[in-house]
């Protein structure tokens, strides 16, 4: 029965014709034969059909199909062709091809299973080379397969045909010589042409997909507008009691300092107040020896001979100069004040040592060089790296910077304020029930647009005075050390600064490390 073909169908119907035609001509060229090939009226057929038409042994080839047609097909040979194209294969002369054909044994058919597939192999390159030309998209052929005797006992497991299934078959026959003609075809399953029914089908879904999802977004973006009208109130709510925090915490300091300050004032006002009490005794005992160094110069006075007493100050000023500077070296005051020279001498120790903290316990000065203190095992990161990627190593590694650049070479610098003021508040736990999609997708921007740069660096032999100075002109809290080629080295930060104050006092170690920015949340 006929059937109705379009498309990729109507192209390998006429291209199968064509095939044939190329497969006896390369036939007829190599072994000097006579070929010709009559394509019949193509039908609807089933395994049951077939079996009327091929009711004797048969040769099935099956195809694997790339490309436009995609999926297996098979081409077959009725008893009378497979051993008159394997006879001339192998060169038999004409009267053992008849009498083989006349005898149709499985024993004629089983000696010749190689010259069959050889002659499968030529048909299948045959039909690769004709459509790979005349059908667009065309992939290749490629001969999986060779059946060889009664394949309708079991078509499914032989050749891969179920019993139930239809498929299109086209006919034809061919007429060697004077050889009896044979009958052969080409059966067509239906899904070899199913893939483009199938990319369309696959395409209709994928359009209906994003139809549906352009639909959800539409109502997410309605959603998200009302919320948005919403939002406001909630953020100046939010600001407020941020603002209200601030202000607790600003006023928390101030108290604290000006406690600190008063406490301080009022040490300081009691040393005073010592002081002068110690000052007053001192002074006081001194009036107190002067007067006993008077009393003993008027009783020698009064033993002294008469003719003397014209004379009495120039004998009494010195014996009582002398006296006080015997009573002095004898009874020195415990509480009184170094000596003018004494003071000079400390004045004078001062300005000669080194230019240094307070405390005689610190071993860094301002002369001190970043090489000195530096960190040299600092976090590096890449420019496409988002927040959250930045996030995760800054707490990894303990540290508020991360250094912005490939092969020791800086392009940037983000530190944590940076990517607290990039990120979303809703991602504040305390905002959570207000969080959306839209809020954690802040996570997700690159630190290039957010890290600082041009970058502040130093040399590494700043002076610790260059870099405070630096770092209070600047607001910056790291700078990076670079060498004469602009490669980093190390970094400084203030926690690096504190370190080194820190490390020479015995009453507060550092154990060796040197003190880094909190974890970020």
């Amino acid at each position: 029965m006929a059937t109705s073909l379009t498309g990729v169908q109507s192209q390998a119907i006429g291209l199968s014709k064509d095939a044939f035609d190329v497969f006896c001509h390369d036939i007829s060229g190599m072994f000097g034969v006579g070929m010709e090939c009559k394509q019949q009226e193509n039908t609807a057929e089933t395994v049951s059909s077939l079996t009327e038409r091929f009711k004797k042994l048969a040769a099935v080839n099956s195809v694997k199909a790339e490309g436009a047609m995609d999926g297996t097909f098979q081409l077959i040979f009725d008893q009378e062709g497979l051993l008159i194209l394997s006879g001339i294969i192998v060169m038999l002369p004409s009267t053992n091809i008849l009498q083989r054909i006349k005898r149709g044994t499985v024993t004629d058919i089983d000696g010749m299973t190689d010259a069959i597939k050889e002659v499968g192999n030529m048909l299948v390159g045959s039909w690769d080379k004709v459509f790979r030309e005349g059908l667009e998209k065309h992939g290749h052929f490629v001969q999986t397969d060779t059946f060889i005797g009664n394949p309708w006992d079991d078509p499914q497991e032989k050749i891969g045909l179920g019993e139930d299934g239809e498929f299109l078959f086209i006919p034809y026959q061919i007429t060697i010589d004077s050889y009896p003609a044979f009958n052969c075809g080409v059966i067509f399953p239906g899904a070899v042409f199913d893939k483009t029914q199938t990319e369309e089908k696959i395409r209709a879904e994928v359009r209906a997909k994003l139809e549906a999802e352009a639909a959800e977004k539409a109502g997410l973006e309605a959603e998200e507008k009302t919320e948005a009208e919403e939002k406001p109130d909630l953020e100046a709510e939010m600001k407020a009691a941020i603002e209200a925090e601030e202000r607790a915490r600003i006023e928390a300091e101030m108290k604290a300092e000006a406690e600190a300050k008063m406490k301080a004032e009022a040490e300081t006002e009691t040393k005073s107040k010592a002081l002068a009490e110690r000052k007053a005794e001192t002074e006081k005992k001194a009036e107190a020896e002067a007067e006993a160094a008077t009393d003993i110069k008027a009783d020698d006075a009064g033993t002294t001979a008469s003719e003397d007493a014209a004379e009495p100050q120039q004998s009494e000023t010195p014996e009582s100069t002398e006296g006080t500077e015997a009573a002095e070296d004898a009874e020195p005051a415990e509480d009184a004040e170094p000596a003018a020279g004494a003071v000079s001498e400390t004045i004078q120790k001062m300005v000669e040592s080194p230019a240094g903290l307070p405390g005689e316990h610190f071993q860094i000065s301002l002369a001190t060089c970043a090489k000195d203190i530096m960190q040299t095992d600092v976090l590096w990161g890449n420019a496409d790296d988002s927040v959250q990627q930045a996030t995760e190593k800054m707490q990894q590694a303990d540290v508020g910077h991360m250094l912005v650049g490939t092969e020791g070479l800086l392009d940037g610098i983000v530190s944590r304020s940076d990517i607290a003021s990039a990120v979303s508040v809703y991602l504040k736990p305390m905002f959570a029930k207000w969080r959306r999609p839209t809020d954690d997708a802040t996570l997700q921007i690159r630190i290039k647009w957010i890290m600082t740069r041009p970058v502040q660096t130093i040399k590494p032999d700043t002076s610790l005075a260059e870099i405070l100075k630096n770092m209070r002109q600047s607001g910056v809290r790291c700078l990076p050390v670079v060498d004469q080629q602009d490669k980093v080295v190390g970094s400084v930060t203030v926690f690096d600064i504190f370190a080194a104050l820190l490390s020479g006092d015995s009453g507060t170690s550092t154990a060796g490390k040197t003190p880094q920015a909190p974890p970020l949340e």
